[in-house]
């Protein structure tokens, strides 16, 4: 089961948030054939019928269950190791924002539900993404945003889970990604800070 876990699972995670084997492949370090190959593996060992669909985005059609408990079990195996490896994303103005501090997935993203599906399937742990607006706080919601900046094309926000708000790993990532933008705040002082 370890292959499913360290090896496979990733595959399908990074196949659901950048839907190019070629893209996986170069952040694998794998070739493209291998990424084809391990997923294909995977969804038929564990029944999952993950398969690329009509709107150009992998996912998995059947066996949800047993993906979320592997999802689960995976997120707490990235966020405990040492180091630590939390799959985050930065997009939009926060992409610019981020440039020194490049994310582990690195990945052009401007579907806000997209992106709030992935953090509520476990597949990020975190996005630094523009908004017109933050959300308004919902405590019923497995997704929060943490407001930084706003500036004329909207709202910087950082959003996760939030059962995974207290977690350490993501606590001092938070952190990093403030400093980076109380840095960018001394460079553009029209911009109002709201973290």
């Amino acid at each position: 089961m370890a292959d499913i876990l360290f090896d496979g699972l990733p595959v399908l995670d990074l196949l659901e948030i950048t839907p190019s084997t070629s893209t996986v492949a170069q952040i694998t370090q794998r070739d493209q054939s291998s990424i084809s190959r391990i997923y294909r593996q995977v969804s038929r060992r564990l029944g999952l019928e993950f398969r690329k669909h009509t709107d150009g985005r992998y996912r998995a059609g059947s066996n949800q269950a047993l993906l979320e408990g592997l999802r689960l079990s995976s997120q707490w195996l990235r966020l405990q190791n040492d180091p630590a490896e939390p799959r985050w994303l930065a997009c939009g103005h926060a992409g610019q924002v981020m440039a020194t501090h490049q994310p582990t997935v690195v990945q052009c993203c401007g579907d806000p539900q997209r992106l709030e599906s992935l953090i509520r399937e476990r597949v990020l742990d975190l996005v630094v993404l523009t908004k017109a607006e933050p959300s308004p706080a919902n405590s019923a919601t497995a997704w929060i945003e943490l407001p930084l900046l706003r500036h004329p094309g909207g709202v910087d926000v950082i959003a996760l889970r939030t059962d995974l708000q207290e977690q350490p790993v993501l606590q001092e990532l938070i952190t990093t990604i403030r400093r980076h933008y109380r840095q960018h705040l001394q460079q553009h002082q029209n911009l109002e800070w709201l973290g």
